[in-house]
C-alpha cells in the first residue's frame, strides 16, 4: 500500500507544484495523490498546471481531483454572463491568457467556446469529494447542519466556515483548502492528533502576505505535513 497525500490550492503556480511533487513528496505510483481543486486562476500559468497533472496521469499516477470554485466558475462562465462576469472578478482571464484565448476577439462567454475539448473534459470530470478510509476531502467545507453534507454541493466548493457533524462524520476527518491559512496554522492542526478538521490551503500565490505563500500537503496516515515556499 502507498502513501495518501492530499495537497491544497495550487492556483497555477507550476513550478511549486512540480517541485513539491517530484522534491518534497516524491511521488511514486503506488501513491494516492488527493488535489483539493483550485488549479487555475490568479498564478502564472494555470495552463501548466492542468498539463502537468495530465500527464500524471497518463504515467499510471494515482490521482484524485476534486473541483475547486475556480474551477466550478470556468465550467458556467460559458453559460451566463452572470457567471462570466464573477469569474472574471476572480482572476479567470488569467487562465484565458494562459490557454491563449483572445478576450477581444472572443468576448464574454464565447471566450469558453474557444477552450479546446480535453481542458473542458477535464474540467468536467472533476468531483466534489473524495472519501477514503478515515477521511473525507473537499474543497470547501462541508455544511455542519444538514443530515448529508454530501447532497450540498455548494458548500463543498464555496463555504468557508468549519463546522463537524458528528453523526455524520463518524470520526472521519474532514481535509478542505479554499481559505488560505498560515502555515504556523496548518502545521499547529497536523501535529494536533484531535483535530477534526484540517486545512491544506497555506495561500501559495499570495506570496509576500504574512504567513501565506506556501504550498502544502499532507499524508494521511503519518501525518508528516509537506510544505515549499512559493518559487515561481
Amino acid at each position: 500500500m502507498g502513501r495518501r497525500i492530499a495537497v491544497g490550492d495550487i492556483h497555477g503556480c507550476i513550478s511549486t507544484f512540480s517541485s513539491l511533487v517530484e522534491d518534497k513528496i516524491r511521488l511514486t505510483q503506488t501513491d494516492t495523490l488527493f488535489l483539493t481543486g483550485d488549479y487555475i486562476d490568479r498564478g502564472p500559468d494555470s495552463k501548466a498546471v492542468v498539463e502537468y497533472i495530465l500527464g500524471l496521469r497518463r504515467a499510471s499516477y494515482n490521482l484524485v481531483l476534486l473541483m475547486g470554485n475556480h474551477e466550478y466558475l470556468l465550467l458556467h462562465a460559458g453559460e451566463s454572463m452572470e457567471y462570466y462576469k464573477l469569474w472574471m472578478l476572480n482572476s479567470g482571464f488569467t487562465t484565458l491568457r494562459d490557454f491563449g484565448i483572445d478576450m477581444d476577439k472572443h468576448p464574454g462567454p464565447e471566450a469558453l467556446k474557444r477552450l479546446p475539448f480535453p481542458y473542458h473534459e477535464f474540467f468536467m470530470n472533476l468531483r466534489f469529494y473524495a472519501e477514503t478510509p478515515g477521511f473525507f476531502i473537499t474543497h470547501g467545507c462541508f455544511e455542519g447542519r444538514t443530515e448529508n453534507p454530501l447532497d450540498d454541493q455548494n458548500s463543498m466548493i464555496w463555504r468557508r466556515s468549519e463546522s463537524y457533524n458528528e453523526s455524520f462524520l463518524q470520526g472521519r476527518i474532514l481535509i478542505h483548502g479554499h481559505t488560505p491559512a498560515s502555515l504556523e496554522e496548518i502545521r499547529r492542526r497536523a501535529d494536533d492528533p484531535g483535530a477534526l478538521i484540517l486545512n491544506l490551503d497555506a495561500g501559495c500565490v499570495y506570496a509576500g502576505k504574512s504567513g501565506l505563500g506556501y504550498l502544502a500537503a499532507l499524508d494521511l496516515d503519518s501525518r508528516e505535513l509537506f510544505a515549499l515556499k512559493n518559487c515561481e
